[in-house]
């Protein structure tokens, strides 16, 4: 089984090498892990948290972390905005017998 920074180095050196006649190019590659032995049970209740809107930042929210068998806290905390882009926090969502957590991304706007 492939490690996930095997395969992150793998993709890296696909879009670094690009294709014969095209030069390579920039690209954003986001990988998501899904953990087929996660949580059985949901996540408990999100915390309520203080933050003050800041120019040029966003807020990502905190959410419940899976480690070690348990949930634990993870606080939010600001974003630098992407010009052209909006925020889309991470969630969890239930998957047959268990859930899977899918991490925040930048999205363009439409």
């Amino acid at each position: 089984m492939m490690t996930r920074g095997l395969l992150s180095a793998l993709c890296l050196a696909l879009l670094a090498v690009g294709t014969p006649g095209r030069p390579a190019m920039a690209s954003h590659v986001q990988i998501d892990i899904v953990h087929h032995n996660g949580p059985r049970e949901p996540p408990p209740e999100l915390r309520q948290e203080q933050y003050s809107p800041r120019r040029g930042y966003i807020w990502d929210a905190g959410h419940h972390e899976w480690r070690h068998g348990r949930y634990s806290w993870r606080g939010g905390h600001y974003r630098r905005e992407r010009r052209g882009y909006e925020w889309e926090g991470g969630r969890w969502d239930r998957h047959d017998d268990h859930y899977d957590w899918h991490r925040g991304q930048w999205r363009a706007h439409r």
